[in-house]
């Protein structure tokens, strides 16, 4: 029973993880992530993955506050790299395997890509822990969260090239 709740929570994020990476506005991203983060952290939770859930939990809190600021327009603050620590110490608290390295490093590259004004820099910059996530996520044997990371993996990418070729229309449209 407890497999199969940590699948369906994961499936449930990975339908809002698909529907939030085609928003333009990046606010709007954050509402979808913000929600998509509670379902895929409370599936780790369920597995027993406790530094991949908990952190997710404390994602759940540098999403808000990033979507805070979004919405008033302001640049992110910096100060959330400070989350850093709570990702490391949560990791050593209550680390399982060595896998749990892994749910360590990418929040903190998470971060550092949410701390940037440009939509498509952030989603440059999200592939390597999506990858990173994924893995962890077949690791621990929660495939619907390793699905939601390599869907959001592709369909960043998908939005990578779709933006690209607008930019480039845009372009020939103004010579």
């Amino acid at each position: 029973m407890q497999m199969i709740f940590t699948q369906i929570l994961g499936a449930v994020a990975l339908c809002i993880c698909l529907v939030g990476i085609f928003f333009k506005q990046k606010k709007n991203y954050f509402i979808a992530q913000l929600t998509a983060y509670i379902f895929n952290g409370a599936s780790f939770i369920v597995n027993g993955s406790l530094v991949a859930g908990l952190n997710t939990f404390i994602s759940i809190t540098r999403v808000l506050i990033l979507y805070i600021y979004e919405k008033k327009g302001k640049n992110p603050p910096y100060w959330l790299l400070s989350y850093s620590v709570l990702y490391i110490t949560v990791g050593i608290v209550f680390m399982n395997s060595y896998y749990d390295i892994i749910t360590m490093i990418t929040p903190i590259l998470n971060t550092l890509s949410m701390l940037m004004r440009n939509m498509q820099l952030v989603r440059y910059f999200s592939i390597l822990p999506n990858t990173m996530l994924a893995t962890y996520a077949i690791l621990t044997c929660a495939y619907t969260s390793a699905a939601y990371y390599i869907v959001e993996t592709i369909t960043i990418i998908v939005a990578i090239i779709t933006y690209t070729i607008q930019q480039r229309k845009n372009v020939y449209y103004l010579l």
